[in-house]
This record gives C-alpha cells, sequence and structure tokens, in this order.
C-alpha cells in the first residue's frame, strides 16, 4: 500500500505564533530606554498568550479531524452495503488497493478542511492519520489474504466433494477408489505445497478419509459388505478409530437384521401359519455372528481362538511363556485386564480370557482392520501401524515374509491365516432368546402382509361374485344349484372353492335358509353378535366371506348379514366404530400390565359406548377425547342402593350396598339399572327388553354368581 505520508522537515519544536518587532534606538522609548524592558515583556506576554490559545485551537481542531477521517476508516471497512471487511470470498479480491484508494482520498479531504495555525500542528495531524490509516490497511490486507485462502480451500473441497460423489456411484470399482485416492494426494501437493510437508501430509489423509469413509458408507448402503470390508482392510487406516467403530456397528446392524428377516423368510416359506413349527426349529438353530466375507469382527476374534490355541482356555507356550486361548503374554496381562474393565489381580478364567481378548482385539481391528490386527497381536502394535502405512519391513528391518523365531510363521503368513480363516467361520453360539424373539416377530410381519394380500383378493372375489349371487337367489336358483354354479366357478383353486362355496352361503343362508328374507326363522341375539365382532376383531376371519358364512351357520337372518357385511367392511377400512385404536385406548385407561379381563371388560364398554353414540348421532363418530373420557369414567365403581342380606327385627335388617361400573354392567349385558322400590330395580338390558329385578339377585349377577 501506498498511503501519501507527511513531511517532517519542520522542526516541531519550533513554534507558530507571532513577533514583535523592537527599535534599536533605546532614547525612543523615553528615559533613556527605561520604559523598554516594560513595553517589551507586556508585547512577548501577549505573543505568549496568542500562541497559547492557537494552540488550543489547534488541539481541538485536530481532534476533530481525527473523529472525521477515522468515521471515514470505519465506513470503508465496514459499511452494512460497501465496507471491505463485508466481503466474502473472491468479492475480497483488491480490497487492499480499494482500501488504500479511498483512505488517501479521506485524508486529503480531512487536511484540505482542516486550518491549523502551525506547522508543526499540520505535521502531527498527518502523522495521526498516517498510523490510524496504516492501521487499517494491515487489518483490510490480513482480511484479504485469509479470504483468498477461503477460497482455495473452497475449490480444493470442491474437488474432495466430487470425489466423495463419484466412489459413491462406483463403490465397487476397486480401481475408481485408488484413482481418486491418487488425485486427492496429488491435488493436495499441488495446492498446498508451501505449506510443508508435514501440512500436506496431514490434509491429505484427513481428505483421503473422506474418500475412504464415501466408498464404505455406499456399499453399506447397497448392502455390499464384502466390498466394505475390502476397502476396510485396505484403506482403514486413513478413518478414525470412531468411524471404523461406527461403520462395523451400522454394518453388523444390518447384516444382522438382513439374517433375522431372511431365516424368517425362510421359516414362513417352511411352515406358512404353523407358529408352534416355527419356534421349536428356532430353539436349535445357531445365531448371526457376523459377515459373509470373514472380515467380520466376531469371525475373526473366533479365528484368533482357533490360531493361538486351538480354542483351549488352558494352552501354555513354553518358550514365551504366553496363556490361554488367545495366548496372552503375562506381561500383557495385568494392564489390559484392567483396561478391559476387570479388577487388579483377575484371574486368566475362560470368562475373564474371552473379555480381555475381545476389548484389546477390538481396539486393534479399530484401528489397523482385520489384518492389521493380527500382526499387531502376532508381533507389536508398531509393527501394525508399519502394515497399514504400507512400509516393506518390519521394526527389526526384516521383510514381512520372513520366519519369526526360525522356524515360526512369518508376519505376512500369520496374518493371512487369520482372515482366511476367519472367512470361513460362521456362528457357533446358539441363538438367544431375544434373537429368537425378534425372528418371530419378522415371522409374525411377514405372515401378516401375507394374510392381508390374500384377504385382499378373497373380498375382491367376494364383492366381484356377490350381486351375481344375489341375482341367483332373487331369480329362484336352488340353493344347490348355486352351490353347483359356484363349484363350476372355482375350478380347481381351492381358495376360490372355498370362496365362492362361502359366499353362497353367506347370502342363501346354511343349507338354502337364508333368514327373514327367505322364509327361515333365524335370528341372532345382540350377544351372539357381540360375540361375532370380537372374533373379527380377533383375526378369527381370514375374509368377508368366511365371516358371512359363518354368521349366517350360526343363525344370523339375511338382515342379519347385510349388517354384519356393513360392520366387516368397516373393521377391514378401520371406519365407523372401528375408526379408533381401541385397544390403545384402553391401555391408556387399565395400565399396560392390567388383568387381560380387564381390558377386555373396558373394551366391550367402549366398542358398545361407540355404537350407542353413533346411534343417538346420526352414525356421527365421537372425538378421541371424549371416548377416552368414556372409558376412564367407565371403570369409576357406583353404588345403585343396597339389598337385605339378613332380617333380624322389624327396626333392623343387614344390609350390602349393590356396587358396580359401567363396564361390570355391559359385561353382564346391562345398559341402566334404577332402584325404584326398598328392594327392587328396573334393569334395561342391551338387547332392548327391560324389566325388574330385586337387589339379591341383581347383587349375585353382577358379581358372576348367574
Amino acid at each position: 500500500m501506498k498511503i501519501a505520508g507527511y513531511q517532517g522537515s519542520v522542526n516541531l519544536g519550533t513554534g507558530g505564533g507571532a513577533t514583535v518587532k523592537v527599535s534599536s534606538d533605546l532614547n525612543a522609548y523615553g528615559s533613556g530606554g527605561k520604559g523598554l524592558a516594560a513595553i517589551a515583556g507586556a508585547a512577548n506576554k501577549w505573543a505568549v498568550a496568542v500562541e497559547a490559545q492557537q494552540e488550543d485551537e489547534d488541539k481541538q481542531s485536530i481532534l476533530n479531524a481525527m473523529d472525521i477521517f477515522n468515521k471515514s476508516r470505519y465506513n470503508i471497512m465496514y459499511n452494512d452495503e460497501s465496507g471491505l471487511m463485508n466481503t466474502k470470498l473472491e468479492g475480497t479480491a483488491g480490497a487492499g488497493a480499494s482500501y488504500t484508494e479511498q483512505i488517501n482520498k479521506a485524508r486529503q479531504d480531512v487536511l484540505s478542511n482542516t486550518k491549523l495555525h502551525s506547522q508543526k500542528n499540520q505535521l502531527a495531524l498527518d502523522h495521526l492519520m498516517y498510523q490510524s490509516a496504516q492501521q487499517g490497511f494491515q487489518t483490510v490486507d490480513q482480511y484479504e489474504q485469509k479470504q483468498k485462502e477461503a477460497v482455495t480451500d473452497l475449490r480444493y473441497d470442491n474437488n474432495i466433494q466430487n470425489s466423495c460423489e463419484f466412489v459413491q456411484k462406483n463403490w465397487n470399482n476397486p480401481q475408481a477408489l485408488q484413482d481418486e485416492i491418487i488425485r486427492t494426494q496429488l491435488l493436495t501437493s499441488a495446492i498446498y505445497g508451501k505449506r510443508g510437508a508435514e501440512f500436506i501430509e496431514s490434509k491429505s489423509r484427513a481428505n483421503i478419509g473422506q474418500v475412504v469413509a464415501s466408498a464404505v458408507g455406499a456399499s453399506i448402503t447397497n448392502e455390499d459388505y464384502g466390498t466394505m470390508r475390502n476397502i476396510m482392510d485396505k484403506y482403514g487406516s486413513y478413518l478414525t478409530a470412531n468411524q471404523r467403530a461406527a461403520f462395523e456397528k451400522v454394518a453388523y446392524d444390518k447384516e444382522s437384521s438382513a439374517f433375522e428377516r431372511n431365516t424368517a423368510k425362510d421359516l414362513y416359506a417352511k411352515y406358512g401359519d404353523n407358529e408352534e413349527a416355527v419356534r421349536k426349529e428356532l430353539e436349535g438353530m445357531k445365531g448371526f455372528s457376523g459377515g459373509e466375507s470373514g472380515n467380520d469382527f466376531e469371525n475373526l476374534l473366533t479365528s484368533f481362538g482357533i490360531q493361538e490355541s486351538g480354542g483351549n482356555y488352558n494352552a501354555k507356550n513354553g518358550r514365551t511363556g504366553a496363556s490361554g486361548k488367545y495366548q496372552i503374554l503375562p506381561d500383557n496381562w495385568p494392564s489390559w485386564s484392567q483396561e478391559a474393565g476387570l479388577p487388579a489381580g483377575a484371574e486368566m478364567t475362560p470368562e475373564n480370557q474371552e473379555i480381555v481378548a475381545r476389548f484389546k482385539l477390538k481396539q486393534y481391528y479399530d484401528k489397523y482392520g482385520a489384518a492389521g490386527a493380527a500382526v499387531a497381536w502376532y508381533s507389536g502394535e508398531t509393527n501394525a501401524q508399519r502394515w497399514v502405512s504400507g512400509k516393506t519391513t518390519d521394526v527389526w528391518g526384516n521383510t514381512w515374509d520372513t520366519p519369526q523365531h526360525g522356524n515360526e510363521p512369518s508376519i505376512k503368513e500369520y496374518a493371512e491365516s487369520v482372515t482366511n480363516r476367519a472367512g470361513n467361520v460362521r456362528s457357533t453360539h446358539n441363538m438367544s432368546q431375544d434373537e429368537q424373539d425378534r425372528i418371530m416377530k419378522q415371522y409374525r410381519t411377514i405372515k401378516a402382509d401375507h394374510d392381508r394380500i390374500e384377504t385382499y383378493k378373497k373380498n375382491k372375489l367376494f364383492e366381484g361374485i356377490k350381486n351375481e349371487i344375489f341375482a341367483m337367489f332373487n331369480n329362484g336358483t336352488s340353493y344347490s344349484e348355486a352351490m353347483t354354479w359356484a363349484t363350476s366357478q372355482a375350478g380347481s383353486d381351492p381358495d376360490k372353492y372355498v370362496t365362492y362355496r362361502n359366499a353362497v352361503t353367506a347370502i342363501y343362508g346354511p343349507q338354502g335358509r337364508s333368514g327373514s328374507s327367505g322364509g327361515g326363522n333365524g335370528k341372532l341375539d345382540d350377544d351372539a353378535i357381540g360375540v361375532l365382532e370380537d372374533m373379527l376383531q380377533e383375526g378369527k376371519f381370514s375374509s368377508i366371506d368366511q365371516f358371512l358364512a359363518y354368521a349366517a351357520n350360526k343363525g344370523a337372518s339375511s338382515a342379519q348379514r347385510g349388517k354384519l357385511e356393513k360392520i366387516y367392511n368397516d373393521w377391514y377400512s378401520g371406519t365407523g366404530e372401528f375408526a379408533f385404536d381401541m385397544e390403545g385406548l384402553v391401555q391408556q385407561v387399565a395400565g399396560k400390565n392390567a388383568d387381560a379381563l380387564y381390558k377386555k371388560k373396558i373394551q366391550n364398554y367402549g366398542r358398545q359406548w361407540v355404537r350407542a353414540y353413533r346411534v343417538k348421532n346420526h352414525g356421527m363418530n365421537p372425538g378421541e377425547t371424549e371416548l377416552l373420557e368414556a372409558l376412564r369414567n367407565c371403570v369409576t365403581t357406583k353404588v345403585y342402593g343396597s339389598y337385605v342380606t339378613e332380617k333380624h327385627s322389624f327396626w333392623f335388617d343387614s344390609t350390602e350396598d349393590i356396587k358396580a361400573s359401567d363396564a361390570d354392567l355391559i359385561a353382564r349385558g346391562i345398559a341402566s339399572v334404577n332402584k325404584t322400590g326398598d328392594d327392587w330395580y328396573d334393569v334395561k338390558w342391551l338387547d332392548g327388553t327391560s324389566g325388574k329385578i330385586n337387589g339379591a339377585y341383581l347383587a349375585k349377577l353382577l358379581k358372576g354368581d348367574y
């Protein structure tokens, strides 16, 4: 920057005030010049006073000038719209030059509009403005440089993002990933070469880690766990320990879920609806332990146990003193066991061996991958670091295929042996109860989905043939002729056969008795209708034809079957009185762990209450809040009166209160109870009838004694 400077050639100690010229003739002042001293003294005092006043004025002018100048500087730098410090990235280019141009103009404006009495003060003002301007320039210049770096970083990051997106699309192409890793290394070196080798190494590894993580994530998303583990084994050192652990967990969870889902599918295909057979087979199955490719940690852990001792918890190496299934050195056991969470002095029991080996190997596995963990276990962690970084020799200067201790496997042979064996390891543990339960849940979901599809197909088939069967019924076609027609229509399809015949029964009635419309006298009471609804909601019927045929066989009239068809359709579509999650609402009232009969009682009340509400309100449903309040109130015990339990005398008898909740009444088929006399009650039943009963009978009825 070129900030216009100030001229410092003037002696800043020289005053700029007025002077007085004194005559050389002393007689001119009278008395032989005696008055000279007095006159000269007065003149000098006046001159000093003038100079002092001018100096004070200059100070105020300088303060005002700097205030104006600094406000201009602040505006140049921080103006909301044009401030140089408010620009970003590419917009910051040339900020320093722009600042210089603007600040010099501001300085000239201030100088031209500020009048000072002395050159000294003019120089002082110029110097103060120069310092202020220079400070501002440094701030702007630093900001411009940082924004230049930000632009570089942004464009670099965009390139890294492009690489990440490319490997995501080509997760299963090893060459594509390798090319992007090399490109990232070269790009980092080219862009940041001036910052030194250490910075380039750190920057390069961090961004290669992003590229590798993208490829690993994509392989998991595409459920290609073999590729995922190949990438992790080859390039896992570029990932952080947390990244590796997270990827392994996600992969394990997904593989486990897939195993359980596929097992459930296989069991459904094998046993169909036979839950008992499914559960029995699960009890004898092996559980999931990890990946198909064999580099999964669980498989690797098993492989280590086999490699080191053949699975012998009591094995001991005479040369090294290493002990147990995983051959842990005695010097390592104290620290490793405490790191794994065991108390000091913990013995090498089989259980403790598993805890410690799992802990330590998982550490190595997360840091160095499967092969690297094997190297660390066999020859130390420093060698594992060299292995994953691509070094060609171990810490002793030997190649990786150099035999150890004369005749023991080389580090390379050991690592390959462990990882190859892991590839062939399969689950050896019996399936846990939790695993069985999860698979049963998957099985039931598959079964429910299958049943839902089959129900839909059967319902559609019923809808397609219902009108035709009605037409036959109305035209006088006999029941046997209709059944013959149904059989011929079904052909060799057993499902169609059942549906067609059920449809005929649903419309004609059993053996041609169609109820009130067909001359029969069949009719179900309200309790029977309620039972049918309960069975429907319990999933007892696989389709509408089965439901209606069952109702017909139980004696439902034609008119009732018509109403039941409407009930079924409401249930199937979740409308009408079935628009509520009654089970969930009941659980809110009764609690999750309440007795099943108690919850059933509340549920029955809720259904009756909704039906009554819909009748009263022209088919409209209540609000869920309103229904919930009714369910809460229905379990409140009420006293309807009392009855005599024992007579003692004219004026004294033993009595007992008649207590019940609304839910209790519904459970006994009672709609309402009203006391009408000393020991008599008017009871209205759910079927619409009413009558009077005495208190003792009512009490026993509510207790379930009748």
